[in-house]
């Protein structure tokens, strides 16, 4: 069967084909046929660009001279005015807790990441002689409290004078001060956590010799946390304290929180000021130096969406997009709210504007123009 298809194939191909042509040998008919073929499909295409090319050229023609540009109508809608701050977590409190007296570590209580309360005792240091010097105050408070008991006796029957009365009264208190000294250096000898916490790192092991002023461990307070970051000299005056604000983690977390401080003072160098946002961490899972995107609610305002390619800038370098009313060509500068994937929210401009959206860089302010609407758009 297929000899015969290709047969019948055969004997058509000689009937059609001309003579000069079937006098080639096969390998160059085949050569001939492709290079045809190439010919034939891009002359079709310039064809059909031609014909495209055609029609944006009547879309966008000149009748009478006045030029076509595309418009798109914008209505606003309320929105919330937001700025964009780059900046990092941070733990509201964060202290190195340290000893205030010295001597030989004997023990650690707890170890980076356990949680601690209040009053727990971190490290503890080796008592030596100090629970003996308290014992020796504590004896001599009440000895001298029994000499101030006799000498007020004697000096009610006359047998002691004022002056020996007030010797015997401040021996007493002095010998309650050394008391009140010895227990204040004993209680000094267990390091306690300042807050609730988690111990962040742990700087001595048993056996250390820690000196005053030595760090034991580093507690961090989980919540509250902050965001941290700054805002330049135009952006400060719109930021008040209690804004609502919202910190996107590098980590993953995204945290709802307020405005919590505006720094008075611009650091020196940068001009810049700093802003700290205040965050929930109730289940302890942000951590501290987390590169963060902190986008902080300044005021609602009417807005309208577009996208980045319609705005053009002016003479002067103002960014703004251009309008038609009356089919004359008006600029309208805009302040861009925020930025996105999909286009950017900017106000200024009207409630309801047509924005040009093609050929907005071939026309200037005043220049009478016939609009156009886009699909689903309207024009003037």
């Amino acid at each position: 069967m297929f000899r015969q298809i290709g047969s019948t194939l055969g004997r058509w191909y000689d009937a059609i084909m001309p003579g000069f042509w079937l006098a080639l040998k096969p390998r160059y008919q085949w050569a001939g046929g492709i290079a045809m073929l190439v010919i034939i499909w891009v002359a079709t295409g310039l064809l059909n660009g031609g014909s495209a090319a055609s029609h944006v050229d009547d879309d966008m023609a000149k009748p009478n001279g006045i030029p076509r540009v595309r418009v798109s109508m914008l209505v606003a809608s309320a929105r919330d005015a937001t700025i964009n701050v780059r900046g990092r977590t941070q733990a509201m409190h964060e202290v190195d807790v340290r000893a205030e007296v010295e001597g030989v570590v004997q023990a650690i209580h707890f170890d980076k990441g356990d949680h601690v309360r209040k009053g727990d005792t971190l490290c503890e240091i080796k008592l030596n002689d100090r629970g003996a010097k308290a014992a020796q105050a504590s004896a001599a408070v009440a000895q001298t409290l029994k000499e101030l008991q006799v000498a007020q006796d004697l000096y009610k029957q006359g047998f002691r004078s004022k002056t020996q009365l007030a010797q015997a009264e401040a021996a007493y208190a002095q010998a309650s001060a050394g008391l009140a000294t010895m227990n204040v250096q004993l209680a000094n000898t267990r390091i306690k956590a300042p807050f609730d916490g988690i111990v962040d790192d742990r700087y001595v092991s048993a056996g250390d010799y820690m000196r005053a002023g030595d760090k034991c461990e580093m507690v961090i307070a989980p919540e509250p946390f902050l965001a941290v970051g700054t805002v330049s000299e135009q952006q400060v005056g719109q930021i008040s304290l209690g804004d609502a604000a919202t910190a996107n983690l590098v980590s993953g977390e995204v945290v709802n929180g307020k405005v919590r401080f505006v720094a008075d003072r611009a650091d020196p160098l940068t001009r810049a000021f700093r802003v700290e946002v205040e965050l929930p961490n109730p289940d302890a899972k942000l951590r501290d130096g987390v590169t963060a995107d902190i986008h902080i609610s300044v005021r609602r305002l009417m807005a309208q969406h577009i996208s980045p390619g319609i705005m053009v800038l002016d003479d002067t370098g103002k960014v703004g997009v251009r309008v038609v009313a009356d089919n004359i060509v008006r600029f309208i500068p805009v302040a861009i709210i925020s930025d996105g994937p999909d286009g950017s929210w900017v106000s200024g401009l009207p409630d309801k504007v047509n924005v040009i959206t093609v050929g907005q860089e071939f026309v200037s302010d005043g220049q009478r123009v016939e609009p156009v609407a886009e699909k689903n758009g309207k024009s003037s």
